[in-house]
């Protein structure tokens, strides 16, 4: 009978993994254009009509400091047998990639095969060519002066931004958006990583849309020439993200079935944070959890700071154990920084470190306190203070994606946590959590997932941090927590069989088989005892409905799983019967309509 909870997180829940964000497939949404060009020849000019638009409808908001100082190159030049080339200004190419790209055009000329008007053309036209090819297209080589003394000279001239210019903002700060854009300005300006940031900013939950065009500046300025615009709109996405649901995903010794609300607000203070709080309680009362927390961008690299504080309750409400007034209480509190290394929209590469302490104590006849099980003191108290270094890996391909994630555990002995002797459980261990995720696509109709699960420590754990398997969102076919130990590993495929799509092509019912299997083990010397069956195996079929009927945000979730083993704690709960089930509502509330805020 487990009153603790384990700590793991499983990358996208066996039960209930979707295609989220973070685990999209490049597919439409992450591949279509989010910038328009209008650059045209040599001397392009502003659409006016769209100027004057912009002007009359919103005030113009600039971003500023978002280009680099201009770099210095020193001249290139190319000797052929009757002229040579002298590239300026190049500071993209270095000698070797110019020198291939004009020499034939040299020898061309040597053999007298192109006139002058013709040979100064096609160079300039490589060189821009060179340009283009590596997405700098506002560069180009123009300004020769003809051929003077067997030498012509080119003059290239790298494209950069002369301003960026937002609007649509309304609560969001400025900089926010200005800092982001800016990962992908520089000079020259390459339109290619301008594109990869504007994708990146559309994919941002803070925005339901962005659209973006660059636009060539005013000519006729010499300190002009080169220079872009790049006017941003933005649609920023409903603040309130409410959600409700329904399921059998707690534990039958405390009641299986709960209900839970959640509440995501975004952007709460105008710098893209969001504040999250959720309670759950289950239909017997016997689970009580509060969970809020609060998470700020620190960098324009998503880099996060996150805070967490959870309590929460428990108390036994089988009829067989009410009697013994078995409760227990825990609060956790935690802070993580988490810094993407390399973010682009096929994958994203980050660190994450923190510090987490929890503090839980159980009692029996409801008051009198009591330590169960081999760890907790005599009054049941049991405390943790564990830093954590995590790593998480996210790459997409056209028929998926790769999802991993690791994170070692360190457990200390910082404010009075836990410490006993030899082998008994304690605040003192060591662990390492390793998940991974493939999601295939199949055909039109078939998603596959598969994902893996693995613990190991040298240590033994106190309950709160052991690998645990049993439920439908762990191993399916058994209940909630059924098995948990020091060790332990967990490994689920799952075929999601579309059946019906709505009229936009999006899946609406699935029809989902899958297996789930796990096992765990205790390390060598922990002087709690594990049950004889610790290798699970259930296998089932699952029913999902997204946007059920036809109310928006409201999805559907049922499994069955047949298990392979008979488990002796086996009981009438629905979960002991293979049954499982999710209804969750979801919807986004903009409660500020067009209101706005200061930068």
């Amino acid at each position: 009978m487990a009153l603790s909870m384990a700590n793991q997180t499983p990358i996208v829940s066996t039960a209930t993994a979707a295609l989220k964000p973070g685990v999209v497939p490049t597919g439409d949404s992450a591949s279509s254009p989010v910038l328009a060009v209008d650059l045209e020849g040599e001397s392009v000019e502003q659409d006016n009509s769209l100027a004057s638009e912009s002007e009359s409808q919103e005030p113009e908001e600039l971003c500023t400091n978002h280009s680099e100082e201009q770099p210095t190159a020193e001249p290139i030049e190319v000797k052929g047998k009757n002229i040579s080339i002298q590239v300026k200004g190049s500071t993209v190419f270095g000698s070797d990639e110019i020198e291939e790209a004009v020499t034939p055009i040299i020898e061309k000329f040597d053999a007298g095969k192109l006139p002058e008007e013709e040979f100064i053309k096609e160079i300039n036209e490589r060189i821009t060519q060179l340009y283009l090819e590596k997405g700098y297209i506002t560069s180009r080589a123009k300004d020769h002066q003809g051929i003077t003394n067997n030498i012509v000279e080119i003059k290239v001239i790298e494209g950069s931004l002369r301003k960026i210019e937002i609007k649509g903002r309304k609560r969001l700060n400025k900089n926010y958006i200005c800092s982001r854009i800016g990962l992908g300005v520089g000079i020259p300006l390459n339109t290619n990583q301008l594109e990869e940031q504007l994708r990146l900013l559309r994919s941002n939950p803070l925005l339901e849309n962005v659209e973006a065009s660059l636009l060539a500046a005013e000519e006729g300025k010499s300190d002009l020439k080169g220079k872009s615009d790049l006017i941003v709109t933005v649609t920023e996405a409903a603040p309130l993200v409410l959600n409700l649901n329904i399921d059998n995903y707690s534990p039958p010794s405390v009641g299986s079935e709960r209900l839970e609300i959640g509440l995501l607000y975004r952007n709460l203070t105008g710098s893209g944070d969001e504040l999250s709080a959720a309670y759950s309680r289950s239909t017997t009362g016997g689970a009580e959890v509060f969970d809020l927390s609060w998470k700020v961008p620190v960098n324009p690299m998503e880099g996060t700071l996150l805070v967490r504080v959870a309590p929460n309750r428990n108390e036994v409400t089988q009829s067989e154990f009410q009697a013994l007034g078995i409760r227990g209480e825990r609060e956790l509190y935690e802070i993580f920084f988490r810094q993407p290394l390399m973010r682009t929209t096929r994958e994203e590469l980050a660190l994450s470190v923190g510090f987490s302490y929890q503090d839980g104590q159980t009692f029996l006849f409801d008051r009198e306190p009591f330590g169960f099980g081999i760890g907790p003191d005599e009054d049941g108290v049991s405390r943790t203070s564990v830093f954590k270094f995590g790593q998480d890996y996210v790459r997409r391909d056209r028929q998926g994606a790769w999802s991993l994630r690791s994170e070692f555990s360190f457990g200390t002995n910082l404010f009075d946590a836990t410490t006993n002797e030899g082998s008994i459980p304690d605040g003192q261990f060591f662990s390492w959590l390793g998940q991974v995720q493939r999601v295939q696509r199949l055909g039109e109709e078939h998603l596959l997932v598969m994902q893996a699960d693995l613990q190991l420590t040298p240590d033994s754990l106190l309950p709160a941090h052991q690998f645990v398997i049993g439920g439908g969102q762990s191993l399916r076919g058994y209940r909630q927590n059924a098995r948990s130990g020091d060790n332990g590993f967990r490994f689920s495929i799952e075929d999601r069989f579309t059946i019906l799509r709505d009229e936009g092509g999006e899946a609406r019912l699935q029809i989902v088989p899958f297996v789930d299997l796990g096992a765990i083990w205790n390390r060598s010397g922990n002087p709690n005892v594990l049950p004889d069956q610790t290798f699970l195996l259930g296998a089932g079929l699952g029913l999902r409905w997204l946007n059920a009927v036809g109310i928006d945000g409201l999805s559907f979730h049922f499994d069955y799983a047949f298990p392979f083993f008979n488990l002796d704690e086996q009981g009438g709960n629905i979960q002991d019967e293979g049954f499982y089930f999710q209804v969750n509502y979801q919807q986004n509330l903009d409660l500020f309509g067009s209101e706005s805020e200061g930068e």
